[in-house]
């Protein structure tokens, strides 16, 4: 008999003697002492948080007894080990927490959801994707706690959980079983209520006896019982629960033209008397359903990006020790600076520089470049792709949560939170949609029980099916899930679900030069050096000193040319955004273009006669003089002149701004055919200017590299930055090229015009089916059968429609 332990190992009080509760962790039996622990023992295992134990470093309070049973299952995630594998701490001290939220069924439900978090005290935000039922909440910890938010989910008849990947991945697989079943039975029962009914139908018209009738009601009605109780039970609850919380949603017309239908025939079969609907009812449900699971595999497969990120990562790497020594370890045991050893078909765990090797790589996951990219000693590499050919040896700069696939991650999950203005309308069309049709439907019934009282049921039912906008309500959510999963496809994340919107709408796009227009790989091509006090080494060690903390891709060229030479420190350095920057070199120092030089410096620049027009350049000086000038190249990017005809042709209007000498922008503008071009501008200037231009009307689309051009991208109605993926945290933009490429605007706009077309076309499908079809539906030309085939099929047709965002073809 194994040895009894004395002590709780939940909470580490001591057991009593005459209690024996056992919870097995870890494939060993662990002692509870009291039945609080083992609820919430039991709890952290349900969830996937059995590491929770093996990383706490304190034991958490005892449950007291006191406490309902339902919120002892939800205190544990009140503990601080248990919160680190799902919430963060945000700027402002708040708390936010990703969550899986299961029960959703439409998109009701998110609004109902959000609009009760939102009320409670101590909440900042909340954002639930109907989509992939991700949820986003904020919250203060002083003013309220993530169990009692977890209760109030609870209370309005949903679960909620941590996100996890795999714990998603089971419910998904649950939930799509436990809709085939559903829809099995529906469709299993149906089929024989339905060849009941159409001999019911053929003996009414021959004079089938009476007894032979109500036997054959009986036995429809034991049939409709499992359709409607079982198949039809998220119906029924869902309306339940829309009720209860006073907020009518899309099951509170389906359930209540359900409850009216079955309650009606079971009378007259009671009574054996009048007409039953057992048939519409096992029609209703089993349409209803196949159109919900057809639209649950339509989410599922618009998300499947997301999926992908979420589990590309391997769980282990091979790690190599500081002895050479090759070890299988945990990937999240590694740290900065550890080295790991990449073979060829394995998944590269982690970001870092490649020290040893030369392999080709796969980053279509993360650039959405198919052709694999060569990597050697020296280069960086991305987490998520794949190793091709050879062994590749990596040192480690980020890690888990730092990752650029893991910030990538974050950027998808929040835009999928966030809701553009046409999905919050067309939420309010809805919910004041189904509280008129709750109306017209009492008043069709109250018309035809006093014109006709044999089919004012009938018609009653058919009104509340068949107008039910549950089209309406996916017409715009749908299609922005597969827009955003298709911009992931081609390199393009999307931050900011609004951009969508007001890309369409913008009719100037206004790009920057240096690394937009330009590739942004400067090279230094010459030095023309104006004080003989100083050489070639002697200018760059000064100039790589004060840009050594710059991005700008001028900083990085003038580092790179002189990385064979001693370097020195500069004290003091100041950047002035879009002119230069200062330190202390033994004196004070400056380097950045002209006017800033001639600001800065007591001697004037001259300008060189024979200095070539077509290269940028920046200037030394120091407080006294001016010490040198620097030369750099800068290429076209590929397609930057097709872009700039695409946009032309489509009746933009392009600006080009640069902080860049006039010469330089002059030359760019003529070799890609741009009329309208401003050069030698301060950021502010481009505020300004993009200002003047919404002013005048135009909707801006600021299109830059991010670095210099923050207050520009604020003031734009709409931001694009390009990026190698590896900045994407340091941008402020609302769509980000993670590719690198200019031409992947082009693509956006065809996908952003295919999305808005798409939205348009599902709006005004939903809205013509509801206003044609209710008119005929209180007429009583439609039976309630036609009812349920037809709204089942509207809303699949918005589906449907949707998901072509994907599969269109935008080469």
């Amino acid at each position: 008999m194994a040895t009894m332990s004395e002590n709780c190992f939940h909470c580490g009080e001591s057991i009593p003697k005459d209690i024996e509760l056992i919870v097995e962790i870890d494939n060993q039996a662990r002692e509870m002492c009291c039945y609080g622990c083992m609820a919430v023992a039991e709890q952290i295992l349900e969830f996937g948080l059995a590491d929770y134990y093996k990383h706490r470093t304190s034991l958490p309070t005892k449950p007291e007894e006191f406490i309902p049973e339902d919120l002892k299952k939800l205190v544990i995630f009140d503990t601080p080990q248990v919160q680190n594998e799902f919430v963060s701490i945000n700027d402002d001290s708040s708390k936010e927490a990703k969550l899986i939220i299961d029960g959703i069924s439409c998109p009701a439900c998110v609004w109902l959801i959000e609009s009760r978090l939102s009320s409670l005290a101590g909440i900042s935000h909340v954002s639930v994707n109907y989509s992939t039922q991700r949820s986003r909440i904020c919250w203060q910890e002083s003013v309220i706690s993530l169990s009692d938010i977890l209760s109030a989910i609870s209370r309005l008849g949903y679960s909620a959980q941590p996100y996890n990947h795999k714990q998603r991945e089971l419910i998904y697989d649950n939930e799509r079983k436990s809709q085939l079943i559903r829809l099995g039975i529906a469709a299993l029962f149906g089929m024989q209520v339905m060849m009941i009914a159409i001999a019911l139908y053929f003996g009414e018209a021959s004079g089938i006896e009476k007894q032979y009738r109500l036997f054959f009601h009986w036995i429809s009605l034991i049939l409709t019982l499992p359709v409607l109780f079982y198949s039809g039970r998220p119906l029924l609850t869902g309306a339940y629960r829309d009720i209860k919380n006073k907020r009518p949603g899309m099951d509170v017309p389906i359930a209540l033209g359900l409850s009216i239908a079955f309650c009606s025939s079971l009378w007259s079969t009671l009574q054996d008397t009048g007409h039953v609907y057992y048939d519409s009812i096992v029609m209703f449900v089993f349409f209803i359903l196949g159109g919900r699971y057809f639209e649950f595999m339509s989410r599922r497969k618009s998300t499947a990006y997301l999926d992908k990120v979420s589990s590309i990562l391997p769980l282990t790497a091979t790690q190599i020790h500081r002895n050479g020594i090759q070890e299988i370890v945990e990937l999240n045991s590694l740290s900065v600076s550890d080295k790991v050893l990449v073979k060829p078909g394995e998944v590269i765990p982690v970001d870092g520089d490649v020290y040893e090797g030369r392999s080709s790589v796969n980053e279509s996951l993360i650039t959405g470049e198919s052709m694999p990219v060569t990597k050697t000693a020296g280069m960086r590499v991305i987490g998520g792709s794949t190793n091709i050919e050879s062994p590749l040896f990596i040192k480690i700069t980020d890690v888990g949560e730092h990752t650029v696939l893991s910030n990538i991650s974050r950027i998808i999950d929040k835009a999928s939170s966030n809701k553009p203005a046409t999905v919050l309308l067309a939420n309010k069309i809805v919910s004041v949609f189904i509280v008129c049709l709750l109306i017209i439907a009492g008043l069709t019934a109250l018309y035809w029980y006093q014109a006709d009282q044999s089919q004012w049921l009938a018609i009653t039912i058919t009104v509340l099916v068949v107008s039910c906008p549950c089209a309406l309500s996916l017409a715009t959510p749908t299609a922005f899930s597969s827009a955003a999963a298709t911009l992931m496809q081609y390199g393009i994340a999307l931050i900011n679900n609004d951009a969508l919107e007001k890309i369409a709408k913008s009719d100037c796009f206004v790009f920057d030069k240096t690394g937009t227009l330009t590739k942004g790989e400067l090279e230094l091509v010459q030095i023309e050096i104006t004080d003989s006090n100083f050489k070639r080494d002697d200018v760059l060690q000064i100039a790589t000193a004060l840009e050594s903390a710059s991005e700008h891709p001028l900083a990085k060229a003038i580092v790179h040319a002189s990385k064979n030479i001693e370097t020195i420190r500069a004290n003091n350095i100041e950047n002035f955004l879009g002119q230069g920057i200062s330190g202390d070199i033994e004196g004070s120092w400056y380097i950045g273009t002209e006017q800033f030089i001639n600001e800065h410096c007591a001697e004037n620049v001259i300008p060189q006669q024979d200095a070539p027009e077509s290269l940028r350049k920046i200037i030394l000086a120091n407080a006294t003089s001016v010490i040198a000038t620097l030369y750099f190249n800068d290429e076209l990017r590929d397609n930057s002149k097709t872009l700039i005809h695409y946009l032309k042709q489509q009746g933009k209007k392009v600006i080009l701004m640069s902080g860049d000498h006039r010469s330089i922008v002059e030359l760019i503008a003529d070799q890609l055919n741009i009329d309208e071009h401003q050069a030698e501008l301060k950021p502010k200037n481009k505020l300004d200017n993009i200002a003047k231009l919404q002013d005048q009307g135009y909707q801006v689309c600021m299109v830059g590299d991010g670095i210099n051009d923050a207050p520009a991208f604020a003031q734009a109605d709409v931001a694009i930055a390009m990026t190698d993926a590896s900045d994407i945290t340091k941008l402020n933009a609302d769509v980000l090229l993670l590719n690198n490429k200019i031409e992947s605007l082009k693509t956006m706009l065809k996908i952003v015009t295919k999305t808005n077309r798409t939205i348009h076309m599902n709006f005004t499908w939903a809205l013509a089916y509801n206003i044609i079809a209710l008119p005929f539906a209180i007429a009583g030309f439609i039976t309630p059968w036609m009812a349920a085939l037809g709204m089942s099929l509207s809303s699949l047709i918005v589906v449907i429609n949707a998901s072509k965002i994907t599969t269109a073809d935008y080469s």
